[in-house]
């Protein structure tokens, strides 16, 4: 970090990437409709061009690319594992037999509160947003579809729960990444964060209440429905064996096994029910693993719901997390982000606004770092000595870093977590972010908190001056001992 704060580029400077990704993502995405790859490409190039100019060798800027690829590797699998599971679990009937049931036991008008509570429930759980979405969710947008309530609205329920769900799990990665940066107890950072995501669950829960009682009710058609589960029922074999996997699944994640070891026993036992329960060959087992799961049903809204997963479904949410991480490295390695919250850092002095800064670098660095790692790490680092200055309790500080960090990258179409909804759900975050409540919500009750000082724990100033005697006399009593020794 000293050698940051020595090479450290000007403001500027530092913006100057930052403004080349905003053009070139502004004529990709809106104008030319292309993907954001190459935007993002362009942009890691001018960071490290910049990188040059102020004096930081190839061999650094290589190792800010590898070392926030090299954080990210295990999501990166993961990805492509859920992939897998999509793929398997549709072709072994565990997804259509949960979109079959979903028929008979969701109204058109509970419908997005009971998604909302289903998904908070299974990623608290989990632990996993992704896992969470990838199955849950597919399930939650068939039924939907086949009730008449828009695909748009059923995502932003789903990556609301999911979200939801994983910052309030202690097996989260994110969380406990969040509270070990600045040394916050796990279990008293998840406490603080219930001030600020139960209020927004709850008025999440009251807003989709209402979409689904005045603009929802009625779209359902039965017809529609029955054909829907009559195409299901045609084409798959139902068993109590499908409950397997999922069973085995969140079995093992409750029993603390990591995340890809539990995946890859879902990936398995979802081949075998395929195997015996669906009578599909081992040569088609695999073919779903890399390929995904294909259905020609004469009926293209069901083949495209149904048709999806696979391995290389994954491989552009994989290259644009390897680009984005790029990106974000080099950004980091050569003092680029430093610089740009440093400067953010010296206009606070008060509560609020050191909140409210703190959401929104954050939501910065979600956005022109692309990695939600990243948008915790570093202003979890910069504000740490801003918050003790305020004598406000860390835990305010991971409460803000995961309200405008971690909630707020399944909103950007180009942040891996977007990417990967978008993956999943086959729903773009353009579309479904105004419909995911909890995700904006959050963060507004963060910065409302702040500037009321409403459950903002403030640490005893004369606690700190003893602590701070009690260390300079802990000094004092070494020095001594060296003196006398």
């Amino acid at each position: 970090m000293s050698e940051k704060k020595e090479r450290m580029p000007s403001i500027a400077m530092s913006l100057l990437p930052v403004l080349v990704v905003g053009i070139a993502l502004g004529f990709s995405v809106f104008v030319f409709d292309a993907e954001p790859h190459i935007a993002l490409f362009i942009g890691a190039v001018a960071a490290g061009i910049v990188g040059s100019m102020h004096g930081y060798k190839w061999e650094v800027i290589r190792e800010g690319i590898t070392e926030s690829v090299g954080r990210a590797i295990s999501a990166l699998i993961i990805l492509l594992i859920i992939g897998m599971i999509i793929g398997v679990w549709i072709a072994s009937g565990i997804v259509p037999a949960l979109i079959y049931y979903g028929f008979n036991i969701m109204h058109p008008s509970w419908f997005l509160p009971s998604v909302l509570i289903v998904c908070s429930f299974m990623s608290v759980i989990t632990g996993s947003s992704w896992t969470t979405a990838g199955t849950m969710g597919v399930a939650a947008i068939g039924v939907g579809y086949g009730l008449g309530i828009p695909v748009a609205v059923i995502a932003g329920a789903v990556v609301s729960g999911a979200f939801f769900g994983d910052k309030l799990s202690p097996m989260s990665d994110s969380t406990n990444l969040t509270s070990s940066v600045l040394g916050v107890e796990l279990y008293t950072h998840i406490k603080h964060m219930l001030y600020t995501t139960i209020p927004s669950f709850l008025l999440a829960l009251v807003m989709y209440t209402v979409l689904g009682f005045f603009l929802i009710e009625g779209n359902a058609e039965i017809e529609g429905v029955s054909k829907y589960q009559s195409i299901i029922r045609e084409h798959f074999e139902f068993s109590l064996w499908l409950v397997m996997p999922p069973a085995a699944v969140i079995a093992m994640i409750l029993f603390k096994i990591p995340a890809i070891p539990s995946l890859v026993v879902g990936v398995l036992l979802g081949g075998t029910v395929q195997i015996f329960v669906q009578g599909a060959g081992v040569g088609e087992f695999f073919h779903v693993l890399y390929d995904g799961f294909s259905i020609s049903t004469g009926w293209e809204e069901m083949d495209e719901l149904l048709s999806r997963g696979g391995m290389s479904s994954m491989y552009s949410v994989v290259a644009l997390g390897i680009v984005s991480l790029s990106f974000g490295g080099i950004m980091d390695k050569c003092g680029m982000l430093y610089s740009i919250v440093h400067y953010l850092a010296v206009i606070v002095s008060r509560t609020g606004n050191l909140v409210v800064t703190t959401l929104a670098t954050s939501i910065f660095i979600n956005i022109f770092g692309a990695n939600q790692y990243l948008s915790v790490i570093i202003p979890g680092q910069m504000y740490e000595i801003a918050y003790k200055r305020l004598h406000l309790h860390l835990k305010n500080l991971t409460r803000a870093l995961e309200g405008g960090g971690t909630l707020t990258a399944p909103l950007v179409p180009w942040n891996s977590s977007g990417v990967f909804m978008m993956t999943a759900l086959g729903v773009s975050p353009f579309l479904y972010a105004p419909y995911a409540f909890v995700c904006w919500l959050t963060a507004i009750v963060v910065a409302f908190f702040g500037y009321t000082n409403i459950t903002m724990t403030r640490v005893d100033s004369e606690e700190t001056t003893g602590d701070r005697q009690k260390d300079d006399g802990s000094k004092k009593k070494d020095q001594k001992e060296k003196e006398t020794g």
